[in-house]
């Protein structure tokens, strides 16, 4: 008998509260659909590596700002959007 599921917004829940066990989950679940989204965004492979990285950080360290009504998966890629257009202003060409 297998057991039901886990959802995102439960691991999201259970990292908020201090479980930083949680974040693996999260990570292997958004890792790669992050890196694809960085180079759909015309980013190269390492950089699209360095910038998945730095939205796990984030996530980690604004889990308490995740409210338990709003979809994770949302969450989640508006850090994506942040964390690019942080690294796009920061390292334009002046």
């Amino acid at each position: 008998q297998r057991t039901p599921a886990v959802s995102d917004e439960e691991w999201m829940q259970r990292l908020s509260a201090g479980d930083f066990q949680c974040a693996t989950h999260l990570f292997e679940r958004y890792q790669l659909r992050l890196y694809n989204f960085f180079l759909r965004m015309g980013c190269e492979r390492a950089l699209s590596e360095d910038l998945t990285q730095t939205v796990f950080e984030r996530l980690i360290r604004y889990r308490e700002s995740f409210r338990n009504d709003s979809s994770f998966k949302s969450w989640i890629f508006q850090i994506a959007r942040n964390v690019s257009a942080d690294h796009f202003k920061k390292n334009r060409i002046k």
